[in-house]
């Protein structure tokens, strides 16, 4: 008898359970890092920081950074690795990470490549990656390269000889 009792409880209180876990995703999206001005913001100037130019368009001029914005399902990742740029500025005695001057800024970028896991080194990849491929593929700055063909058209038929 205890043994139907106990099944018959685990099967009434199935649900309930499913209702916690209903409950606890929509909660758990409140206390997600939100993606704001703020972060765009900041996102256009780690783009730029990233892909300068240095004497073509910036990444900022290019507008790479709203191809990236429109990613949406990169979002979260986006405001969690702003969150933790911002943190390292705060610890560095100013309000964010756009307070910062450019050589701290760099300091920042710097600081997040260089640790071996984490959020903000994720971001920084993924921004890296993206931003990179949209630069490069801008028209503008594929005119600035003299040669436009594939890198290696006919391979490499000399890659097991020695090097001369």
């Amino acid at each position: 008898m205890p043994t139907r009792r106990r099944l018959l409880l685990a099967l009434l209180a199935l649900p309930l359970l499913g209702g916690a876990a209903m409950l606890w995703r929509n909660l758990a999206y409140y206390w997600q890092p939100r993606f704001d001005e703020h972060v765009a913001g900041t996102l256009q100037t780690v783009t730029d920081l990233l892909f300068p130019g240095d004497g073509l368009p910036g990444a900022a001029a290019l507008g790479v950074h709203d191809r990236i914005i429109a990613m949406s399902d990169l979002h979260p990742l986006m405001a969690a690795g702003v969150g933790w740029l911002d943190d390292w500025a705060v610890r560095k005695g100013v309000a964010n990470f756009l307070a910062l001057d450019e050589g701290s800024r760099h300091g920042a970028i710097e600081a997040a490549f260089a640790l071996n896991d984490g959020v903000v080194k994720d971001f920084l990849a993924t921004l890296r990656f993206h931003a990179g491929l949209i630069y490069y593929s801008e028209p503008l700055i594929k005119s600035a390269f003299a040669y436009t063909g594939p890198p290696q058209p006919d391979g490499f038929p000399d890659f097991a000889d020695p090097p001369q």
